[in-house]
């Protein structure tokens, strides 16, 4: 998947998962550790990709994609009660 966003004051391409940012200098980080800093506040992410890290992840949901990055808390078959 490749996907560009467009801002006044910067670029942003994620492809071949890893996410890239110019503006003015370049910044590339990994998706799982962007998800991963978004959905748990972990991961080493450059300040201009946390910036946008919500964007990201809303790219991600519309497109299907972030069930690739997100393992879900209960699997199938696996009870709730106690």
């Amino acid at each position: 998947m490749k996907v560009k966003l467009g801002y006044k004051d910067k670029l942003v391409e994620m492809e071949g998962g890893w996410i890239y940012v110019f503006n003015g200098r370049l910044y590339s980080a990994p998706i799982a550790e962007v998800v991963g800093y978004y959905t748990k506040g972990q991961g080493i992410v450059p300040g201009p990709i946390r910036e946008i890290a919500g964007d990201i992840i809303r790219v991600l949901l519309r497109t299907g994609e972030l069930e690739r990055y997100v393992q879900p808390q209960i699997g199938y078959g696996e009870s709730l009660s106690s």
